[in-house]
């Protein structure tokens, strides 16, 4: 899905899942003797009432977490045009400005280790891969546990931030064929993922960036290429924190992911049965066609979230009804165009109801885009109800496009614009945070009855 983003991108959030590795080894380097458009997820069936939107942190802080292996050092050799190392401070230093000293600093490889410096000390680093000398092992990469660690220590208000080119390899993939390696690596994102996706989600960006090396195929034998190479950016964090980080005005110049040197696409994880988002009817808006009120009964229990109507009456004028629902989508970061096309939802009544239109409105009751729910014969009469669904997709076209199963050949055309793996990467994921293969992200529902 490589889209260009807008302003209205930040300012809302989609879903539905990502990444995991495992061990990258040999030669040189982590692999030296081996190895934007659609949506995403989650989804239901009558789905239980979503409470009022949680409070949002009120400061985030960054904790970086550097792969440093062999596959990831020509990032910022000698001689590159540095796109990887201005990205990397780019991002971390909006952080850095919202708190100066905040920045944690990790490198990752076989673990995961403390940089031991200070982000001052980072930037003024010519290579930033000679701070993680000495920690690890360069010759592998344990993902598995990586992805663990960094989940398993995220706080309210903390964002991990990942850079990685996501090749799983380990010692032993060299005398494995690509099938049996691409089988492992969904496995192994499958079940690394599956006990952290409940309230966390995580966002992968891709960029590309100058790399000026020795690169390492999966069947083993580097092989010297300088050119144009994919990686990626991770960024992890809990529900609530992550839709701050996308969608909170306050923190509006830490999502300027588009303007990132090389960005190109992005994709988002989260769990759809954990972010259902609020929604309430608005009582009182100007397009509402007809007349309506809240139930007397929902009305004792919470008055401020409207989700059953009665006394219905169609308009005098044209007969038809028209209600306005209030929905926070800023948990589902997706392009703002897919948002706003009712051709991206699902909507069932028994009244023949129709998405007329959405716009992005940030409402007082806490909700990010405004639906128009019309049909122009109300029957009245007898309790019924009104179901939406956003559709969900995976995968998205960018990662279709980006994943190759042989890397071998650096002279390859399509070399520079792919990564081994990268569709069994993400779909372990996508399994992990999706299980039923759902091919919605949520479904909510509106009760009508007179």
């Amino acid at each position: 899905m490589s889209i260009s983003w807008s302003r209205t991108f930040y300012l809302s959030v989609l879903t539905t899942s990502l990444l995991v590795l495992t061990q990258c080894g040999g030669g040189s380097g982590k692999r030296g003797n081996q190895v934007s458009e659609e949506a995403t997820e989650p989804s239901t069936a009558s789905a239980p009432v979503a409470e009022t939107p949680k409070a949002a942190p009120k400061n985030l802080k960054a904790k970086l977490y550097l792969e440093a292996s062999g596959s990831m050092f020509p990032y910022d050799a000698a001689g590159s045009t540095g796109e990887f190392d201005e990205a990397l401070q780019k991002l971390l230093t909006e952080f850095e400005t919202q708190k100066s000293g905040s920045t944690e600093l990790f490198v990752v490889n076989d673990n995961v280790y403390p940089m031991g410096v200070s982000f001052q000390q980072l930037v003024e680093q010519p290579n930033i891969f000679t701070l993680t000398e000495g920690k690890g092992d360069s010759k592998h990469t344990d993902f598995s546990l990586i992805f663990k660690t960094i989940l398993s220590d995220l706080k309210e208000g903390e964002v991990g931030v990942l850079f990685s080119d996501l090749i799983y390899s380990t010692e032993s993939t060299t005398a494995q064929s690509a099938t049996k390696i691409l089988a492992d690596v969904e496995t192994l994102m499958q079940t690394t993922f599956a006990p952290q996706t409940k309230g966390k989600s995580l966002l992968l960006l891709k960029l590309n960036g100058q790399f000026k090396g020795t690169y390492y195929p999966h069947n083993g034998g580097g092989k010297p290429y300088s050119g144009s190479r994919p990686y990626y950016i991770a960024l992890m964090a809990t529900n609530a924190t992550m839709k701050a980080l996308l969608a909170d005005p306050k923190f509006e110049s830490l999502s300027r992911f588009s303007e990132l040197p090389g960005f190109d696409s992005f994709h988002y994880f989260t769990s759809a049965t954990d972010n259902l988002p609020f929604y309430t009817v608005l009582l009182k808006d100007a397009e509402q066609a007809g007349q309506f009120e809240q139930s007397r009964q929902e009305r004792k229990e919470r008055s401020n979230i409207v989700h059953t109507l009665e006394n219905i009456k169609a308009d005098r004028k044209t007969q038809g009804l028209t209600i306005a629902l209030g929905v926070d989508l800023g948990g589902f970061y997706l392009p703002e165009s897919y948002k706003t096309d009712p051709k991206s939802y699902e909507i069932e009544s028994d009244e023949d109801f129709k998405i007329q239109k959405i716009v992005a409105e940030n409402g007082p009751e806490g909700y990010t885009h405004k639906f128009l729910l019309s049909t122009p014969e109300p029957q009245g009469g007898g309790k019924r109800e009104i179901t939406i669904r956003l559709k969900r997709k995976f995968p998205p076209r960018w990662i279709t496009q980006t994943h190759t199963q042989d890397d071998s050949n650096p002279n390859a055309e399509a070399f520079a614009e792919t990564t081994f793996g990268l569709l069994n990467f993400t779909r372990g994921i996508e399994k992990a945070y999706n299980p039923q293969n759902a091919d919605t992200y949520f479904a909510i529902s509106l009760t009508l009855n007179n």
